[in-house]
Order: C-alpha cells, then structure tokens, then sequence
C-alpha cells in the first residue's frame, strides 16, 4: 500500500469518527499523526487460516510452581505436555492489574513481575501465535492516568470519560447491575465517571483523539515484542453517545477499521480478534466489509451446545445453525464451548424462547452455578452463568446421569467440527470441576471457573492412568491431532448442516478443493440411536469411513442403519 492510499484511508476512518468535534485540519493533522506511527516492518509470511491453527487459552499463572515465574511454568508445560498441539497461546492478560482477572489494567506497557517479563513473551513467540488482550474500553482507578485525570496534570488528565450526573442513561444497554456514573473527588471538585464494567474500572473517552494515539502506541509497542493476535476486549461499548444505547455506534466501527489499517500497515501478519459478548446479528457485524475483525468470536455456540446436550434436543441448535452466514475468506469464527469469565447468555437471545431459557439456566443452576445480572429495563436479567464445563454437562435436565463424560467429549467433537477456529480453555483440556473454594475466597462469581493448579499435584494426575483428569486430556487431544488433519475442518471449508431429527446434531464439511467430505455427526441424546444413511449423501462411487474409531471402521450404506451409542460422534469422510 503506497503512501497516498493509506493516508485516504486513515483520513476517511478519523473523518468517520471526529467530524463532528474535529475540524477537517485538525482531522488531517491527526492522520500524520497516525502515519508517523506506522512506520513498515519486514516480516515473513504466514497462513494463519487452516484446520491446523487451534487456540489456548490461558491465564498465565494458571498453573504455578515455587519460585518459578508464571511465564516459566507455562512454557515449561507448553513444551512438555502439548507441543505441537496449538498453534496460538492466547494469554489473558499479564499486565499489573487492581481487578477484574487482570482486566482492568494498571500500565499497558508493564508485564506484572510475578509473571515474568517481555522478554519471555518474545521467547515463547518464536514457538506459537500470542495473542494478547488489549482493554481498550477502560482502564484501573489505579493507573497513573486516573491519577493525574484527578489531580488534573500530566498524562491521562482528560482521557477518561465523565459526564454531569444528572444525565439520563436510561437507554445505555448495560453489561452490570452497579451504578453508572461513580462520584469521584478531582482537583476541580467533585465529578461522575462512567463505569460500564465496575467501580474499579473506568471508561476511556475516545472523543479525545490522544485517547486512540495512546492505544495505537500501545498496539504497536506490543507487536514490536512478538504477539501478533491482538484481541479487543469489550470493544462494542468503545464510543459513547447520550440517548442512544451506547453499543455498537458508527464510531466504534470505524475505529476498528482504523486500528486494522494501522496494524496492517505494521504488520500484514497481524490479527485482531473482537470481543463482543452481544446476540448473534449484533456480533456478525463486527467483520465489516472485511475491514474490520479477521476474527470474531461465536458466543452463541457454547450456550447452544451445552443446552441441546442437557436437553437431548437438537431443534434450536439445528435452526440457529442453518442461518448461519460462512465467513468470508481470510476471516473466519472462534469457537469455544468454554472461557475464562462465564458462559454468556445474550447471546441466546431470539434463539431460544423465556421457557427453554428458564429451563436451562434452572439446569445449570443445579449442577451448581452462579449467575451474574445486569441492568435490562430497570430490571436484573441473567447475563452469564459462572460455571465449569465440566459441572455444566454433568447432566441432563432430568439430573446427573452416568454420561457426563461421554457427553463432555461430545460437546467439544461438535465444536472441532464447526467452521471457524477452535479456542479451547485450559481448564476444559484438565476437566476441571467448579472450584467453590476459590469462589468463597475471592468473593467473585467468574473464580468458580479459575482454579489454580500447581504444577507438580497437575504433572500426578496427568501420569495417573486412572485419574479422571488424564482420561479428559489425552482423550481431547487424540481428538484435536484427527482434527487437524481433515482439509474439510479448513476455517473457510464449505458448511451445511444436516436436518437428522431432534435426537442428532449433523454437519457435512468439504474442502475448498472439494475432495474431502466429512459427515461429522453427534448422537447427542443419552439413548442408543439408529441414523438412516439414506439421509446422507454418500456417493456410492467412493469408500467412507469413519475416522474417530479405532481403525478407522468402514462404512457400508448398503446397510441402511447406522448404530450411535448415547452421546457418540461419528466423523465419517470420504478421505483421510
């Protein structure tokens, strides 16, 4: 991209934004204000998008060890356990922090010590994709920015956002229950800042241009040390606007677009990721005209798998799926069935109808989950369950059954199977159960689901032939290594899903060089069931088989009937 076209298409993305505080001079002196920081870097190319690229997700003291620093035990683990397995570490955040599991963050240009430093962070980029969170809606009361904006001098003084407090944000779509505005004692006496996610955390104000100067110097700083996902946290609530909702606005788009041409500019091997925890048709809009995310994530997959499995009901799934739109090339899905915060129930919204939805939160509520609220209409609305994956399918709506597991590695067979890219949390690859005592220590829901691990009582269980935690982790990645080999699992590859009845979840997949087809189909009900293969287009000229079974069992249509035991899935592909 030659000099003149980027400046027309920074210009445009500012104008986009500021026209109406900025002047067009001003907007043009911003525009060689972004150019003088997006100086261009050799790099060597990289594909990114294949079957072969999974996501870890993990905090970066998930598992410790006595005196060893938190990004020494997890490569150490890395090296040991999964080489080979992932290809991107997502690392949650790693910065100092006041709260909020490391988000809300006190310097973005710091790694917290007990973690290690940068320079472990550009080691373990030579091995895997790092992808680092950036918090761009809002920073800790404990930064030095919140501590100059209230003593009104230095850097940070006029970076936050803070309105008259008798402002009506009836309207503002919220992520909490707390109080908006929070009074704070300034310099200039006494103000209110607006606090979407907690009292700890404060939203920038992205009408100061310096705002988004800073985050772009702090995305380049990063790059420069070796992680090229960058994942924008929380980014919908970005721009603020009173009398409108506060989500999604124009402006908020447009700087993504921004920040995706800037990062190109620096780097064409980067990725942004966009955070966006909102129903399925607010989501979708955040891959732009493929201008803005490369990735987003699939929030409406994990509450649909884990409900059509303690169900034993495929319909909602099924009808969900089938409208939903492929990806364009070059950009894909992340899919997840489990994460570090909690299992968001937004995104089910026109999905499942009050009834369903009670009926699975009631589930869920007795397999032991919390429940975080927000704000909806001037009433408290469930907006995650706080709950292990492992509690979550322990059993159906009729109670715990002796399935659980086998129904556990059928939620994450259909999640390998889906378009997109799959991101695992490290706590599925452990089935790590609900961890109360934590939650009763910390006081805070989203610890049920961060157990602590250390690494020597971890490195036990995984030798141990008969812990449950070594049958779910070689289990998962003997499923994972097949994944990756399958051309019809490439993030791009061709989707449809199968109508099978309410008792089956079905999909056909096919490469992009159309010579691979896998019928990838789950039996997702806890009785043996028998699937017509007539209903399956297996053409008769070629040989199927089923590439989840030892041996890789052949499939005979002239058979008619295909046996699924409770919860088995069956991948069957013309290829392998």
């Amino acid at each position: 991209m030659n000099n003149k076209v980027f400046h027309n298409i920074i210009f445009e993305h500012l104008n986009n934004i500021y026209s109406y505080i900025l002047s067009p001079k001003e907007i043009n002196d911003l525009t060689f204000e972004v150019i003088k920081l997006s100086t261009n870097r050799k790099v060597k190319k990289n594909k990114f998008l294949t079957q072969e690229d999974i996501i870890l997700v993990t905090y970066a003291d998930t598992i410790i060890e006595n005196n060893k620093s938190s990004f020494f035990v997890l490569n150490k683990f890395l090296k040991k356990y999964i080489k080979n397995i992932f290809s991107t570490i997502h690392i949650l955040p790693f910065f100092p922090s006041s709260s909020d599991g490391g988000f809300s963050v006190i310097d973005f240009f710091l790694v917290d010590k007990k973690h290690g430093s940068w320079n472990d962070i550009k080691k373990m980029s030579a091995d895997y994709k790092i992808m680092v969170d950036v918090v761009l809606n809002h920073g800790s009361k404990k930064s030095k920015w919140f501590k100059n904006f209230l003593n009104n001098k230095g850097e940070g003084k006029n970076f936050y956002l803070n309105f008259d407090k008798n402002i009506n944000v009836s309207n503002v779509v919220r992520a909490r229950s707390h109080k908006l505005l929070q009074k704070v004692s300034t310099e200039n006496g006494f103000k209110y800042v607006w606090c979407t996610f907690s009292t700890d955390q404060v939203d920038f104000d992205y009408r100061n241009p310096k705002v988004l100067l800073m985050f772009l110097k702090i995305i380049k700083f990063i790059l420069a040390k070796g992680p090229i996902v960058f994942r924008m946290d929380a980014v919908a609530f970005l721009w603020k606007r009173i009398g409108s909702s506060c989500v999604n606005l124009d402006q908020t788009h447009a700087i993504i677009r921004l920040i995706r041409a800037f990062l190109s500019k620096l780097n064409s091997n980067s990725l942004i990721v966009t955070e966006t925890n909102l129903p399925f048709h607010e989501n979708l809009s955040y891959f732009g005209n493929s201008d803005e995310a490369h990735l987003i994530y699939n929030f409406s997959l994990a509450p649909l798998i884990i409900n059509t499995l303690i169900k034993g009901d495929s319909t909602a799934f099924r009808r969900w799926s089938m409208s939903m739109p492929p990806s364009r090339i070059g950009a894909s899905y992340v899919n997840f069935i489990s994460n570090h915060d909690g299992l968001g129930i937004r995104p089910l919204e026109g999905i499942l109808n009050k009834k369903d939805l009670n009926l699975f939160l009631d589930t869920l509520k007795k397999f032991g989950s919390k429940f975080t609220f927000r704000k909806y209409k001037n009433t408290s609305v469930v907006y995650e369950a706080n709950i292990s994956l492992v509690n979550a399918l322990s059993g159906t709506i009729k109670g715990k059954d002796k399935y659980a597991f086998k129904r556990y590695i059928c939620a994450h067979s259909i999640m390998l199977s889906y378009e997109g890219i799959p991101a695992i949390y490290i706590h599925s690859l452990f089935g790590t159960k609900n961890d109360n005592l934590l939650y009763k220590k910390t006081n805070i829901k989203r610890s049920i689901n961060r157990h602590i691990y250390s690494y020597m009582n971890l490195e036990k269980e995984l030798k141990s032939n008969n812990s449950d935690l070594n049958k779910v982790f070689n289990n998962l990645l003997e499923l994972i290594k097949i994944r990756k080999k399958q051309k019809a699992f490439h993030p791009n590859a061709t989707q449809y899903t199968l109508n099978l009845g309410k008792r089956f979840f079905g999909l056909w997949r096919q490469s992009n060089d159309k010579q691979q087809s896998i019928f990838a189909i789950s039996n997702i009900s806890n009785m043996i069931t028998y699937l017509d293969l007539t209903s399956l287009n297996l053409i008769n000229t070629e040989n199927w088989f089923d590439i989840l079974s030892q041996g890789n069992t052949k499939i005979e249509s002239k058979n008619n009937k295909l046996k699924f035991l409770p919860y088995q899935t069956i991948w069957i592909t013309n290829y392998k």
